[in-house]
């Protein structure tokens, strides 16, 4: 479970609030962490999970931001797909193919269907943008992890109100997977979608030289979309670096850390946030949420 106590001091000042509502049939919760109140409102940033769904992992994330300087918000995907008490990876050996199973289906509902995807995604920056402890005068960003690097690519594909995004080892294509049934779930064709690209967000893709799951031929494919659409974009390869390399092995197989990546891509976040939110100042935190120091 969560390591954070261990690498950071108590913060009992920073505010906690859950944040639940349904949407299309589907229950849906969130966790946002902030700075104290009488640091007056501050920007909004998105945090989105990998396949597994939201968990104590992005939970810590959105602490890290706080304490940082932002309103962290750690949101929910999946719903009442995938239960939150079975979003870590199981121990028992016998139970990973229902779970890897259960957490595919939540993944493919989405990616699968970009307008229900888009639709999710400004529900969850309307809840974010009314709390009391956010300046809704600016522009949200967003950061994702693996799935999550998916999602914040389909908010800017779908016009969404963000000033910038971070994908962290996440796919470039909405709906796309190595094979076409994994841990026996369907891959139906993609429903269309007409994209509406903001291109007002800065787009950075934070991406291990190793990742199988972003293969050259998507690469080209997503610079050429991105540049035909008039997209700011930065991308970022580190070497010799695999899938999931942001996140901690307390997730289990799919945490897969290499901190010098992880510290990089930390530190490339840290930066486009001072770009879209030149009027605040960030706090120095000595580790971020997966335990690796940042300078």
């Amino acid at each position: 479970m969560s390591e954070a106590t261990q690498f950071w001091p108590p913060a009992p000042d920073l505010r906690r609030d859950v944040i639940r509502f349904s949407l299309n049939g589907n229950d849906f919760v969130g966790h946002l962490v902030a700075p104290p109140l009488a640091a007056g409102p501050r920007p909004l940033v998105l945090v989105i999970h990998n396949y597994q769904g939201l968990k104590f992992f992005d939970v810590d994330v959105a602490e890290y931001l706080a304490r940082v300087g932002y309103v962290g918000l750690a949101i929910d995907m999946y719903g009442n797909t995938v239960p939150a008490d079975e979003r870590i990876f199981p121990t028992d050996v016998s139970k990973i193919a229902d779970y890897q199973k259960q957490c595919f289906e939540g993944m493919v509902a989405m990616d699968h269907d970009p307008a229900a995807f888009r639709e999710l995604l400004d529900a969850w920056l309307t809840q974010g943008l009314a709390h009391v402890s956010v300046d809704s005068a600016l522009p949200p960003a967003a950061i994702g992890y693996c799935f999550g690097g998916m999602a914040v690519l389909e908010g800017v594909r779908g016009g969404l109100n963000l000033g910038g995004v971070v994908s962290l080892h996440g796919l470039l294509q909405t709906g796309e997977d190595p094979s076409p049934a994994k841990y026996g779930v369907s891959r139906p064709t993609v429903k269309a979608c007409v994209n509406q690209y903001n291109t007002q967000t800065i787009v950075v893709i934070e991406n291990g030289a190793n990742d199988e799951l972003v293969p050259e031929a998507s690469k080209q494919r997503f610079f050429a979309e991105m540049d035909e659409a008039g997209v700011d974009w930065v991308f970022h390869q580190y070497a010799q670096t695999p899938h999931g390399f942001a996140l901690p092995p307390t997730l289990g197989p799919p945490g897969r850390l290499f901190e010098t990546a992880d510290r990089r891509s930390t530190m490339s976040m840290l930066n486009l946030f001072r770009e879209i939110f030149p009027d605040v100042s960030q706090n120095p935190v000595a580790h971020n949420a997966s335990g690796t120091a940042i300078p």
